[in-house]
């Protein structure tokens, strides 16, 4: 049926303006935290009823709206940050498009009472479907106090897709925790009818921030990073090998400060960590990008979640070469501090904690206690500021491996060490492995020692892995091995490289095929492939007795290769048991 064209009534105009910014009750925790922390607040109450799905208040001690300004700030298109269109691409704010307040308004019930500091009078205003009910004179305190509810009265197909309290609940935690991270300057409480949810003190750098809010299982396991270009600077941290997660959700990326969703970021974090992480593992961090705001369009998402770079190769090249240098020097470490007076940068992450308590969404801290310094006393900070990173790793100096103490070997696989504080377990193959593969990377293209076999292997072998052989001929040559076809379904190999000359030929082949069989997989990761499975099949094997001698020595190889915590897997190259682990084991703790 056709029907004619015709404008939209202003109430379904503004109903579907609303909908794409305002999707769940944490959409609109989102807005409202944004423009108390651009109004200044370093204080914040938020309270949720039903997960937000009945009542959203927050509460701030910002700058205050004047009361003339009240009701303009419910229109469409009113706002405080831009005046043209060359200010869309010079935003340094968190709001700017004056969309937050109207489009809530558009579905919610919203009253709001605010005071701008030294005015004697607030103003009150209450906004319901777009028409404002009430706008008056009132005493309240300086800053602002936004109540919402009848959450979707007015689109009972949006609301009828809500999930139950506790999922509404933990997207709202989620919001909030990804918001104020950066935000050390601000504390904020998050309450329900009957609990506190959540209570975020001012902490003095970001280290404790992230572990204050990411989980204290973090301390010990995270790396700086700090790296400026002309035109891209980057901070934050990056956890080291030994600590993933089964999803993307501990991922956290800001440019200018605003938290964004970017394919671009995560895929250059994971090539980071590429070779150092098993399957469907991922890496947390917390990595703060400054570039001028010309160069980025924050435009593209209703919500400011998604943004487009102009230069999107030079955000990826400073991502990954600032990461891989993080985590290419990654080595065991001496805990020695841990077991007795507080490291540096821990206590006052401990005090921290002491003072957190969450639940509902995210992993149970310790109980609140009083007895704590004044959180007045804390130091604000902000990304980029001298101090903002401790000077180790939570407390955790950086050794070589040459240097450990070493033991004895158990099974005839792991190696025993220890270090002040810590005793290690280093996988013997996994090690070797790596050293392997490294030599292997380094030295491809030209550079490469090549052993010519005394009696070159023939190989016979099915259809599929024989033209799948013949196919990679040339990356086998790149990586030191000849291979020629020799007949039917029957292949020969002349050479390897001098680095696995002793391993089984027909084994090491059996291994490349495996890595390579799956046709996806693009040229450069087969490349890749070949060369792990020449370090996989070269490497000492488990159950393989090593003297002391070729212990040092796998030491010092270590100590002189990059990425030495991880095999070219992704699995653990060493692994630290501290002596405060040990004691409790035995029960001296």
């Amino acid at each position: 049926m056709n029907r004619r064209i015709t404008v939209l009534p202003e109430e379904v105009a503004s109903k579907i303006a609303a909908g794409e910014v305002i999707e769940r009750p944490s959409s609109i925790v989102k807005e409202l935290l944004e423009n108390a922390l651009d109004a200044g607040a370093t204080d914040i109450t938020i309270e949720l009823r039903s997960g937000g799905k009945e009542l959203i208040r927050i509460v701030d001690n910002g700058a205050g709206i004047a009361p003339g300004d009240v009701p303009l700030a419910f229109e469409r298109h009113a706002t405080s940050k831009i005046l043209t269109v060359e200010d869309l691409y010079d935003v340094k704010s968190f709001g700017f498009r004056g969309e937050a307040l109207p489009s809530i308004a558009a579905v919610c019930r919203v009253e709001m009472s605010t005071r701008r500091r030294g005015d004697v009078a607030g103003t009150r205003i209450a906004v319901e479907n777009g028409r404002i009910l009430e706008n008056e004179a009132v005493g309240c305190p300086e800053g602002t106090s936004i109540a919402v509810s009848r959450i979707f009265d007015s689109l009972p197909v949006r609301k009828k897709f809500l999930r139950q309290d506790a999922t509404e609940q933990g997207h709202c935690l989620d919001i909030i925790v990804r918001v104020l991270l950066p935000h050390g300057a601000v504390r904020a409480k998050v309450l329900t009818a009957s609990k506190t949810l959540l209570e975020i003190p001012r902490t003095g750098n970001l280290y404790e921030r992230i572990v204050l809010l990411l989980g204290s299982d973090l301390r010990n396991h995270l790396v700086s990073v700090a790296e400026n270009s002309p035109a891209v600077s980057l901070s934050g941290f990056v956890s080291r090998p030994d600590f993933t997660r089964s999803s993307t959700r501990n991922m956290f990326f800001y440019i200018n400060g605003r938290y964004v969703r970017n394919v671009l970021l995560s895929q250059a974090v994971m090539g980071a960590y590429r070779n150092l992480l098993e399957a469907r593992k991922y890496p947390a961090c917390a990595l703060f990008i400054e570039l001028s705001p010309e160069t980025i369009d924050v435009n593209v998402h209703p919500a400011k979640l998604e943004v487009r770079f102009r230069r999107p190769q030079d955000v990826r090249e400073l991502l990954q070469r600032s990461l891989s240098g993080a985590l290419s020097g990654v080595r065991p470490a001496s805990q020695a501090t841990q077991g007795g007076a507080a490291a540096p940068g821990r206590s006052g992450v401990y005090e921290a904690l002491r003072r957190y308590s969450l639940s509902a969404g995210i992993a149970a801290r310790q109980p609140m206690t009083t007895a704590t310094r004044p959180m007045e006393d804390v130091p604000d900070f902000s990304p980029g500021q001298d101090g903002l990173f401790p000077s180790m790793e939570g407390g955790k100096e950086q050794v070589s491996f040459a240097s450990l103490d070493y033991l004895g070997q158990i099974e005839g696989t792991y190696l025993v060490f220890s270090a002040p504080g810590v005793m290690i377990l280093l996988d013997q193959h996994a090690a070797h492995e790596r050293i392997l593969y490294e030599r292997l990377k380094q030295s491809t293209g030209g550079n490469l020692e090549v052993q010519s076999l005394l009696i070159p292997e023939i190989l016979e072998m099915n259809p599929r892995d024989f033209n799948l052989l013949i196919a990679s001929r040339d990356m086998l040559q790149e990586a030191g091995m000849e291979v020629e076809a020799f007949g039917e379904n029957t292949a020969v190999v002349k050479s390897v490289p001098a680095l696995v000359a002793h391993t089984d030929v027909k084994a090491l082949v059996g291994e490349i095929l495996d890595g390579i069989a799956d046709s996806g997989i693009p040229r450069d990761e087969k490349r890749n492939r070949i060369l792990i499975g020449l370090a996989c099949r070269g490497a000492i094997k488990a159950n393989q007795a090593l003297t002391a001698d070729e212990v040092r020595q796998l030491c010092r190889d270590l100590d002189s290769i990059p990425f030495a915590s991880n095999c070219p897997h992704g699995r653990p190259v060493f692994i630290e048991l501290p002596a405060v682990a040990i004691e409790r084991m035995f029960k001296r703790t």
